[in-house]
């Protein structure tokens, strides 16, 4: 625990954050490029298949909410209680936020079966596309408890330091998926469903990785069944402190949902290339996501420490990083985005077609959302829950929802295309303008 913590505090930031954040960006990546590849594969079926994954985004963006909910609120804590070297009550936080998300899983599970059909017409599926999507999120609902489970062992492990382990069941799960993928759905003929079922069967294998890793000795933090809480104060601090968290995905089921009700109008084509937008989209920020999760554990043991000048070193480097990565993503989208998004739907002239205007308008906004994801993850690690809640909702809340309801009643399809720049650009200037605040009056720090 001593070396971990001078590890921690002592080491330079621009030798420290790399080195976490490196493995953190590996297992992001690799997640993304993994359900990438579930569209890629699954957009072989055709257009109403490809919507279908697109569709079904927002279940994995409910499951997501809850583990980020959970596991965010559960890491933010965690990680100040290990810069004040409090290392059991870090342990009670993480055993009982394990518990927590299995039990919120399995209430997923019934929910998502129960109701699947009146779920998926209120998501934005169309006639066409419902067959495929109701057998692809049945599916996906039946691992709901591994799937919450493993982002908040995924969190637990980074927040003390220990993103390699996180990296190993991420990335183990992903590359299994990617070869399963194929093999479910055309060798053994399961079509959609195969898709399902090989991403469930890696996620339960990410889970089983990371659990094994945080209960061994090469763990700070440990899951012990002695250590889970009775006290209701204890939940209650992880769901708060996770609250920014809940709202941030929250709003990204929300604007997806919005977004598939508005692109079905224009047919399943829209849908689907709307669809591939999203995940290469998702794919580029995964990069700035992963650097982010380097970043966060930093930041809380300097935050717990009471270093405030580290702090600001940490946000400043990482910051400068982050806008370099997304400048260059943003100039591949746009140079290749008829290639792109072809590789997907090459037999689709109208997915291409507005798929490829979708991705260009889009890199022109990428670089910016550095400062929205920056501004999130500072704000929460610190424990500062109203600011961190009220930038988690600009993004995809207070802009994007409002605008795409807006903008595609006034320009059609290319008011839906428009949104997702002009709420990255606005969400931008708002998240500046938070942080600047965060660090002359909580840091105290002058410019």
């Amino acid at each position: 625990m001593k070396s971990q913590y001078e590890i921690m505090t002592l080491t330079p930031v621009e030798r420290l954050i790399p080195r976490l954040a490196a493995p953190s960006m590996l297992s992001m990546v690799t997640g993304a490029i993994y359900n990438t590849a579930d569209t890629w594969f699954v957009s072989q079926l055709g257009d109403s298949a490809t919507g279908a994954t697109g569709v079904c985004l927002a279940v994995t963006a409910m499951l997501q909410a809850v583990g980020f909910w959970i596991g965010m609120g559960a890491a933010s804590n965690i990680s100040r209680f290990l810069g004040r070297r409090h290392v059991f009550k870090s342990c009670i936080m993480a055993s009982s936020a394990i518990v927590m998300a299995m039990v919120g899983g399995l209430m997923l599970t019934c929910f998502g079966v129960l109701f699947n059909r009146q779920l998926l017409s209120l998501l934005g599926s169309t006639q066409t596309i419902l067959p495929f999507a109701q057998e692809y999120s049945r599916i996906l609902f039946l691992g709901a408890p591994f799937a919450c489970t493993s982002f908040v062992l995924n969190n637990l492990l980074r927040s003390q330091g220990k993103a390699f382990f996180s990296m190993v069941g991420v990335v183990s799960g992903a590359i299994l998926n990617i070869f399963l993928d194929p093999l479910f759905i055309f060798v053994f003929n399961l079509g959609i469903a195969g898709a399902a079922l090989s991403t469930i069967i890696c996620q339960a294998l990410s889970f089983l990785i990371m659990f094994v890793f945080l209960c061994s000795e090469r763990s700070v933090v440990k899951f012990r069944t002695k250590y889970i809480s009775k006290n209701l104060g204890v939940y209650l601090m992880i769901l708060s402190t996770g609250l920014p968290s809940l709202i941030r995905q929250g709003c990204n089921a929300a604007a997806t949902v919005l977004l598939n009700r508005a692109a079905g109008i224009y047919g399943d084509s829209a849908v689907a290339a709307m669809s591939v937008v999203g995940r290469i989209n998702f794919l580029v920020g995964s990069l700035v996501g992963g650097f982010g999760q380097g970043f966060q554990p930093v930041v809380g043991y300097a935050y717990g420490a009471k270093n405030y000048n580290r702090v600001w070193q940490c946000y400043r480097f990482s910051l400068m990083v982050c806008v370099c990565i997304l400048t260059v993503g943003a100039v591949v989208c746009s140079l290749f985005a008829t290639d792109i998004v072809g590789s997907f739907r090459g037999d689709s002239p109208v997915v291409i077609q507005i798929g490829s205007r979708a991705l260009r308008y889009l890199s022109f906004s990428m670089p910016f959302f550095a400062v929205v994801i920056l501004a999130n993850m500072l704000l929460q690690t610190t424990g500062h829950k109203a600011l961190a809640s009220f930038t988690s909702l600009t993004r995809q809340g207070i802009f994007y929802i409002p605008l795409i309801i807006a903008l595609p009643y006034f320009y059609g399809i290319d008011g839906i295309i428009l949104c997702q720049p002009i709420a990255d650009l606005l969400s931008a200037v708002v998240c500046g303008v938070a942080t600047v605040y965060f660090f002359k009056k909580k840091c105290r720090l002058a410019f």
